[in-house]
């Protein structure tokens, strides 16, 4: 989750430091040679959500504990990913990028929990029963 908002606000921004911070805890967490591998994935598959996607995808900021939707969908589609669940990954990147071109999203996706997968990071796809009780969008800017 750390990842995905460090490197949004790195876009959102245009300071370089976002992308420093997700770097240097990737590298705590797992040694420069896999975090390099991790974060090039994570990289890509944050253009393409933003390349392909009609509208702007909400992130509450790095330290926040809590979830927006986006956030929530962006875990599932991964999650998807990485547990073979295909239909879940492609709803969700659906939902992420307003009905346009899904294929490309999957496939980053699919690259990035690959990665994480054997690095040891493991995500769960956020049920549906969580995303059905988040209806609406809620505003980042609103918590920290």
């Amino acid at each position: 989750m750390q990842g995905l908002r460090g490197w949004m606000a790195g876009y959102e921004t245009g300071d370089i430091e976002c992308w420093e911070t997700v770097w240097n805890d990737y590298c705590r967490e797992l040694g420069p040679a896999r975090a390099k591998r991790v974060v090039s994935e994570l990289a890509g598959w944050i253009r393409v959500l933003r390349t392909e996607s009609r509208r702007s995808i909400d992130c509450y900021p790095r330290p926040c504990r809590y979830m927006c939707r986006d956030e929530c969908l962006a875990l599932r589609l991964v999650g998807g990913c990485q547990k073979g669940l295909k239909p879940v990954a492609c709803e969700s990147a659906c939902q992420l990028v307003g009905g346009s071109s899904i294929e490309e999203l999957v496939k980053a996706a699919e690259c990035l929990a690959g990665e994480l997968a054997e690095a040891g990071l493991e995500l769960e796809p956020i049920a549906d029963e969580i995303l059905a009780a988040m209806t609406e969008r809620p505003a980042p800017s609103g918590l920290s």
